[in-house]
């Protein structure tokens, strides 16, 4: 980092961040205080640090609460576990287990939530100067699609993925491209993929863009070398440390294996060692070896796993597949269109604000400043599209466009400001705002809904949340501890709220438990029965409203969740009180 230059931007970034920070606490107080996680990834990751500072191994993250008796198969890094272990430690002997977990809670997304804002200003301020790099930051914290993922008690990877993307992005580019830019470059993006690979698309591409402009721009050559050493050594240090002897070879197409690591240590040495060599003195000798070299890479790596060639599911169970289809954040952003455009317009709209604002300023860019222009313009392209085939893919290219937008604001608004008259001094500076934060993309996405009369209907993730809410699940506490015949959604925030075991959740490599558990509500009596006998289940718990059980009353008219919810109770089951007004219908196994 160019320390004496943006020393002054240190201050206002800590401003903006405490600000934003104060207000999701505020916002999210009363969830931190009944620990109601905002998701079931969250929850899973608070079970996954309870039980490795309750004694399981550092490379086992397997949930043996989950999935009878084998327990459930996990893939998770121990790394984003360390900030908030290490906080629980740290704070348990003052507060108590109960609080820490809440300060980690809040803590932790709110840390990832600064690293993201300064990697956004940091390469806003190396492309386009310090007031780009403030409003960079500014934007970042106004944008509901980014701090979604930011906000208290959000303590899964995703956040983190996204702060380290961002990071990669400063690091490359630097405008001086120094060999120390590119070494922070690659070990931001080994971290992220060790996390998890939901961010290898955009790291991919991010890669791929430094090696084409170094085809291009020798001058490039030391960032390159930089990242590629990074990638060899971060590489190597990283995989014993976060993967288990036993699991070293075992090529997992969904997280970090031989898979990935093969072409990180190989890709990283080719792309050390290709600056250094004195005959590739022209860009179409510099494309042809660099072509030939990482083509040689992949050909390889499909050919020793080319199970894995369709991408990190591709391997999923089949049985898997029409759960998947039902995952909000798995569907493209296409198929929210006819049913809630809102949704579509809120995530995005404004990544096509971002890739025209990328592209002003990279056709203004001086020489210094044109490749990292590049390589921001070329990853939201790029990115944008793949929102096209999975919603969770909208956050990279919605933080991104914060950068580009950024730059043109701080452009802009001093013309805005010049103007003599009052009125229309006010009204351009509020057009450049609006229309260049996540301000008109959210307008939009009120309008569409009001236009679409979808306005009425409650989100289906309020209904879940309603069901996993501690205070719901509060009763369970009171019945003997047994394992839980559940829908599926509702299996993390069970084992976090209560002492019980159940058969599932939303995790695609336990697909049989998974497919067993959407079956349970839509079998009838004998099959019903007999799968919650293959997990020695004591109970059965339905949640009224929840999507999967209103699809089972639909799909199956007969089945055991439409019999129960209209009380015709089997008789292998028996009914547990609940408190009155309780989603919750709970019935004993008998026998």
């Amino acid at each position: 980092m160019d320390t004496d230059r943006t020393r002054g931007l240190l201050v206002p970034l800590i401003i903006v961040w405490l600000l934003a920070a104060l207000a999701l606490t505020l916002v999210n107080r009363a969830d931190i205080a009944a620990l109601d996680l905002p998701d079931t990834d969250d929850a899973q990751r608070l079970m996954q640090v309870r039980d490795w500072l309750g004694g399981q191994a550092w490379g086992d993250v397997d949930q043996h609460r989950m999935n009878p008796p084998a327990g459930a198969d996990m893939h998770w890094s121990r790394l984003v576990d360390l900030p908030i272990a290490g906080i629980i430690v740290v704070t348990e002997p003052v507060f108590g287990r109960a609080a820490a977990e809440r300060i980690a809670g809040t803590a932790v997304p709110l840390l990832a939530l600064f690293v993201a804002m300064g990697a956004a200003a940091l390469t806003a301020f190396r492309l386009a100067g310090r007031q780009a790099a403030i409003l960079a930051a500014v934007f970042i914290a106004a944008s509901g699609q980014i701090l979604s993922l930011f906000k208290p008690l959000r303590i899964d990877h995703h956040n983190w993925q996204i702060a380290l993307m961002l990071c990669a992005v400063a690091a490359l580019a630097d405008p001086r491209r120094r060999f120390s830019s590119g070494v922070l470059a690659g070990l931001a993006t080994v971290a992220a993929l060790v996390i998890g690979l939901e961010m290898l698309p955009h790291l991919v591409v991010a890669g791929a863009i430094l090696v084409l402009g170094w085809c291009l721009q020798p001058a490039l050559g030391r960032l390159l070398a930089g990242y590629g050493v990074a990638l060899v050594v971060g590489s190597a240090l990283a995989y014993p440390a976060f993967v288990p002897p036993a699991r070293w070879w075992f090529a997992a197409c969904d997280a970090i294996s031989p898979v990935y690591a093969v072409p990180l240590v190989f890709g990283g040495a080719l792309a050390a060692l290709l600056p250094q060599i004195d005959l590739l003195t022209t860009p179409l000798r510099r494309g042809i070896a660099a072509a030939a070299g990482f083509a040689s890479v992949g050909i390889a790596v499909l050919v020793a796993f080319p199970h894995c060639a369709s991408g990190p599911m591709g391997t999923l169970d089949p049985a898997f597949l029409p759960v998947l289809a039902r995952i909000s954040e798995a569907r493209s952003i296409v198929s929210y269109l006819g049913s809630e455009p809102e949704t579509a317009i809120a995530f995005g709209l404004y990544p096509f604000i971002g890739i025209a604002c990328a592209f002003v300023m990279l056709r203004r860019a001086d020489a210094d400043r044109r490749f990292g222009w590049s390589l921001v313009f070329g990853l939201l392209a790029i990115t944008t599209w793949l929102m096209f085939l999975q919603l969770r893919a909208a956050t990279g290219p919605n933080a991104l466009a914060a950068v580009a937008a950024a730059a043109v604001a701080a452009m802009l608004l001093p013309r805005a400001r010049a103007i003599p008259a009052m009125l229309p001094r006010i009204g351009a500076t509020a057009l450049v705002l609006v229309g260049l934060t996540s301000a008109l993309p959210m307008f939009a996405a009120l309008a569409a809904k009001r236009v679409g009369g979808s306005g009425n209907a409650a989100p289906a993730t309020d209904t879940l949340a309603s069901c996993t809410a501690s205070a719901t699940l509060a009763p369970l506490n009171g019945v003997p501890k047994g394992i839980i015949a559940d829908v599926f959604d509702m299996g993390p925030a069970i084992l976090v709220h209560t002492p019980h075991g159940v058969i599932a959740g939303p995790y695609h490599r336990n697909a049989a438990s998974i497919a067993d558990s959407v079956r349970l509500w839509r079998a009838g009596d004998d099959e019903a029965k007999a799968i919650a006998a293959r997990y020695g289940a004591t109970y059965v718990l339905g949640c009224v409203g929840t999507n999967d059980l209103a699809a089972a009353k639909k799909d199956a008219p007969e089945g055991l969740w439409a019999h129960l919810e209209a009380g015709e109770v089997p008789a292998w089951l028996e009914p547990v009180p609940m408190p009155k007004g309780s989603p919750l219908r709970l019935y004993r196994i008998k026998g």
